[in-house]
Order: structure tokens, then C-alpha cells, then sequence
């Protein structure tokens, strides 16, 4: 099945976005500008894609906070458009790589702009922080070739021997322009995009920033309407009463204190703890919403806000392929080297 997303369809799907990119994924202010360029896209399911299609990955990658000071100019397509031409592939789909208030419009944008429908699946169900933290990577789709630009003309080509690599080598070229560009990679054929995607992600998006906008107009609980559509559960809700941030590498680090939960995050958030335990970790989400019904990111959260943490399972596919593997090496630098522990949803 297809439909055609209007602008009322891609506003929920930014604010439900925002909410499921656990922390991360983009400034929703920042999806909403872009906006203005689209009038509708058409959306493809997951099991409709034929077999022997052509899809491509496009994203924004960078700092957050670099990307809500000085906005976006379109820097995807022209990575798209590179994308094309060092393949020679006339892609026929593209797909976002994450759900994020921003990286789950940028493929609408371009889609739009290039008039490419755009399949209703995503790499990971959440926001990320790198490139091989996707079922992409997991279920062995190559990133490479990876195609980097800016909104000053500069683009890069990496070939890379592998997803690890090429994530490092990604992150430096961003630093050197700035911070901030579009990226087009992960091609695949429609059989390996079914096999791989977190399928209707952009319709989930769309059904929690529907079920908020209701629950605003209709003056209900915000965070228990939210938590009844998601199947999730209430991690904590207060003030936030203190937040440390540090940008390095090309990642927002920092921790956010809520009441006597804390949550570290790597761009999005990576592990919620009480009492010194874990009480949630990636690749479930860990998602925050403010009292007022307005999803977060880790670069809007500020001292003093009422929120709610909402807990999310992740997709079944996170747990085929054993896919905390790929969060290891950052939950070890937060002070976590434990395996997975699963969500307690209740």
C-alpha cells in the first residue's frame, strides 16, 4: 500500500520522531523548516518495495547542537546527488537512515524535491549516534560508498573496508566541514532493504505525534496517552534538576538528572540508571517528553524543565542479530560493561 503524506501527516511524523529518537536524531525545529519546500511525498510500504529496486540512505550527520544554530540548507540531496553519480545508479527509493525530529523528514525532503517516493521503514527505529549502530549494518548491508557534503559546495567519497571504519572516517570529514552535512550511503537493493529495515517506522512516527496533538487538544494526560501508544513504560517524571554537556569528537556527551533517575547519552540518550542500576539501556529507547506534551532532545533538555522518561522496547530485529553489540564500546566509556539487560515494561 501507498499513500501520499500532506503537510498535517509529515508534522506528526516530526513530533512523534522527536519523541522515538530517544534523545537524539535532530532539532524537530529544524525538520519543521523544512517544510516549506514540501507540498506532499508519496510513501511506499516496506513489503511493497520490488525485490531488484534501488534504494539509498540520506540523513543529515553531525552535532545536534551545531544543527539548531545554524539550520540546514539541503545538504542531503546534494550527497544524493553525488551518490548517483559515482554509482551510476538511478535510485527508485530513498529511506531515512533513523527516526529523528529531523533525519525522519530529511528523506522526505528529498524525495520531494527529487520526486522519489520513499519507503515507509527505517535503520534502526531510534536515533543513533554512528553509522554502523543500525539493523542496516547488522543484518550486513555495507554503508560504503559514503558520500559527505556541505552547503558551501565541499563533498567527499569514502570507500571504506568496513562500517566501523567508515563511521571514523565519516565523523572526521564532518568535523573538517564544519560539523554538519548531508550523507547518502547504505545502498541496497529492495530484497536486502526488506530484510533489514525496522518496517512502518515513519507510520509509528506519525500515530505518536498524532496521539499527541489529540491529547493536547483533547487536555488528557500527554505522557500516559504516549506511553499507552507505545507500549512503553514510565522511567520517572520531575524536574530536571541538572544537566552536564560537553561537545567532542563530533557528539553531544552529557548526563541529565531527573528526580533519582540519571541518563547518559552519546547524542541520544545510551543508558538510564536509579539507585546506581540500570533500569534501561540501548538499543531500547529512552525518551523524553515535557509535561506540556513537547517531545525533547538531549540539546533542548534544560535544568528546571518538567518531564517525563519514557521507556520503549525496541524493534524484535535489535534482538536477532544481537545488535547491543554495536553500543558496547560507547556504554563502556559511560562506566557500563554488562550485556544487555531488557526493559522492564509494566
Amino acid at each position: 500500500m501507498k499513500k501520499i503524506l500532506h503537510k498535517q501527516e509529515i508534522e506528526d511524523i516530526i513530533v512523534g520522531a522527536t519523541l522515538l529518537g530517544a534523545g537524539g536524531g535532530g532539532s524537530p525545529k529544524t525538520g519543521l523548516l523544512l517544510l516549506k519546500d514540501i507540498s506532499e511525498v508519496t510513501l511506499f510500504d516496506l513489503e511493497e518495495i520490488p525485490d531488484d529496486s534501488h534504494i539509498a540512505v540520506v540523513a543529515g550527520m553531525g552535532s545536534p547542537v551545531v544543527l539548531s544554530r545554524i539550520g540546514w540548507k539541503g545538504e542531503e540531496i546534494t550527497a544524493l546527488e553525488k551518490l548517483q553519480e559515482i554509482t551510476g545508479t538511478k535510485f527508485d527509493f530513498v529511506v531515512p537512515v533513523e527516526t529523528g525530529g529531523f533525519n525522519s523528514v530529511t528523506p522526505l525532503h528529498a524525495g520531494a524535491l527529487k520526486g522519489l517516493p520513499v519507503v515507509d521503514a527505517d535503520g534502526a527505529g531510534r536515533a543513533v549516534p554512528e553509522l554502523q549502530m543500525t539493523t542496516f549494518h547488522t543484518y550486513g548491508v555495507s554503508a560504503s560508498p559514503i558520500v559527505l557534503a556541505d552547503r558551501s559546495g565541499n563533498s567527499a567519497v569514502l570507500y571504506a573496508s568496513d562500517t566501523f571504519k567508515g563511521e571514523r572516517l565519516a565523523r572526521a570529514v564532518t568535523a573538517e566541514l564544519g560539523m554538519q552535512v548531508g550523507i547518502a550511503c547504505y545502498t541496497m537493493t529492495g530484497k536486502q532493504l526488506k530484510t533489514s529495515a525496522i518496517p512502518s517506522a515513519l507510520s509509528i512516527a506519525e500515530n505518536v505525534g498524532r496521539t499527541i496533538r489529540k491529547a493536547k487538544e483533547n487536555r488528557e494526560d500527554i505522557a500516559a496517552s504516549v506511553t499507552r501508544a507505545v507500549n512503553g513504560t514510565l522511567l520517572a517524571m520531575g524536574t530536571v534538576s541538572k544537566k552536564i554537556e560537553e561537545v567532542k569528537a563530533g557528539f553531544d556527551y552529557g548526563k541529565v538528572f531527573v528526580e533519582d533517575v540519571v541518563v547518559d547519552y552519546k547524542n541520544e540518550n545510551m543508558i538510564a540508571w536509579k539507585d546506581g542500576k540500570p533500569i534501561a539501556m540501548v538499543p531500547d529507547l529512552i525518551c523524553w517528553l515535557r509535561i506540556d506534551g513537547e517531545p525533547l532532545t538531549n540539546v533542548e533538555i534544560q535544568e528546571g524543565m518538567e518531564v517525563a522518561i519514557i521507556g520503549i522496547k525496541a524493534h524484535e530485529k535489535w534482538y536477532t542479530q544481537n545488535g547491543f553489540n554495536v553500543f558496547k564500546h560507547v556504554l563502556k566509556t559511560i562506566g557500563y560493561e554488562g550485556e544487555y539487560e531488557p526493559i522492564d515494561i509494566h
